[in-house]
């Protein structure tokens, strides 16, 4: 929140005026003493379009989540971001293929299974790239975070899936 907050040139007092909070509740905020409401990760997502505190959000909240990669290469080169969620798809494209369903999970091999272990944490990072991929996107040319997710449920709701 930190991060965030100094990028759109806020102090912690300007914060706490804007989003009707005491300045301390701003502070414990960001030193992680208190998680960060909802609300506020709401105001951020829609004033400021700031994905990455969403994500944090999450992650704080439920324990796991997709977090920012923590090394200047990651976060300040696109193209390196591009190639690895390039990688990970095409590894997943193999791991995919080498699973086959089944009804009755009692007479999967140990071999099969092992390739339904790879083929979940192939996907795991492809859901990681993906959206630190989209997250980039959306930060590098100011493409609405929320517009991108109100668009994908609409047109999911226009192919018939109910969530």
């Amino acid at each position: 929140m930190k991060k965030t907050r100094k990028g759109i040139n806020k102090t912690q007092q300007q914060l706490a005026i804007d989003m009707l909070q005491s300045r301390e509740y701003i502070s414990k905020q960001e030193r992680g003493e208190r998680k960060i409401p909802p609300v506020t990760t709401k105001y951020f997502i829609e004033k400021y379009n700031s994905p990455w505190l969403a994500l944090e959000a999450v992650n704080e909240y439920i324990g796991w989540g997709i977090t920012q990669l923590d090394s200047p290469r990651a976060n300040s080169d696109k193209y390196f971001l591009q190639l690895l969620l390039e990688k990970e798809l095409l590894e997943a494209l193999e791991t995919i293929a080498q699973v086959t369903w089944t009804k009755d999970i009692d007479y999967v091999h140990s071999m099969e299974l092992q390739d339904i272990h790879r083929s979940a944490e192939t996907m795991a990072s492809v859901v990681h790239f993906s959206t630190l991929y989209l997250t980039s996107l959306c930060e590098t040319y100011n493409i609405s975070w929320l517009r991108v997710w109100r668009k994908h449920h609409s047109d999911l709701k226009t192919l018939g899936y109910h969530f």
